[in-house]
């Protein structure tokens, strides 16, 4: 159901897993370091690819048919702070990265047959939810949406989970129920505030069951099943997630045990008026 990876200390390109290995074949990710003033070129094939700082601000440029560049992007000092800028990448660009301050930037890869535009995304676009309620309630960035015309594929976005709360309920998962749910792989890539700090990573489905103790710079690529998380108390945990399929409808179906959740929000936000 899922695959623990982790991202190291070391500086310039760490894959953490690609296209084709840890059993994913829709999602691949590296993690790019760099301190200012440093670069990095990478060519694309069949494949877009979605750039998240994590923290930093860089300049980019992109070729080969797919002219475009933009400088200043970012600038956060972490996940928590605020936001995140992002750039769609189209499939077969070529692309020069060039760090304005020290940067860590994820970059998210998915299989692409279809020429789009590239685009960026500034903070001011990302619209940001108040999911759940009590001890549920976190705070979603959507960067590229289900709905969005940006992508063919990558699906791109941030929780932000205060101590003590959980995300990912009531429990979902996207993987095999026809007419209800679409294959999507998907990972999240965790910091944690205090970096110190921890959670925990469950997955279930059909009577096996995971559980995995979070730590900062943990990678889980979710294969399929239910996969709730929670925040220690004393912890803040923050993740990028992405997700791609073939198909970018974003269809799920949550546990049935768990359905009575949903139901009980409105009335505890009444009580909390």
């Amino acid at each position: 159901m899922i695959t623990k990876l982790k991202v190291n200390a070391q500086q310039g390109l760490q894959t953490v897993f690609s296209l084709g290995s840890q059993g994913a074949n829709w999602l691949g990710l590296d993690i790019l370091r760099l301190e200012k003033g440093e670069t990095w070129r990478s060519e694309l094939k069949d494949e877009e690819c979605a750039l998240v700082p994590l923290s930093g601000r860089f300049a980019v440029a992109l070729g080969n048919g797919n002219e475009a560049k933009w400088s200043g992007l970012g600038g956060r000092p972490d996940i928590f702070t605020s936001p995140p800028a992002a750039v769609y990448v189209p499939r077969r660009s070529v692309l020069h990265i060039t760090a304005e301050t020290r940067l860590e930037l994820a970059v998210a890869k998915a299989p692409c047959n279809k020429d789009l535009p590239p685009v960026v995304v500034k903070p001011e676009d990302v619209r940001i939810i108040s999911a759940g309620v009590a001890n549920w309630r976190r705070d979603v960035r959507l960067v590229i949406a289900p709905g969005s015309a940006i992508s063919q594929r990558v699906i791109v976005g941030e929780t932000i989970n205060p101590p003590g709360n959980w995300s990912g309920i009531p429990p979902h998962k996207h993987d095999e129920i026809s007419g209800k749910e679409n294959f999507l792989e998907e990972f999240y890539l965790y910091k944690a505030k205090p970096v110190n700090g921890y959670g925990v990573q469950l997955g279930y489905k059909d009577g096996v069951e995971e559980t995995y103790v979070i730590h900062n710079d943990d990678v889980f690529l979710m294969h399929n099943g239910y996969h709730p998380t929670v925040a220690a108390p004393g912890t803040t945990l923050g993740y990028l997630w992405v997700l791609s399929g073939d198909d970018k409808a974003y269809n799920i179906a949550t546990d049935p045990l768990f359905d009575w959740v949903s139901s009980t929000e409105a009335v505890l936000r009444e009580i909390q008026r």
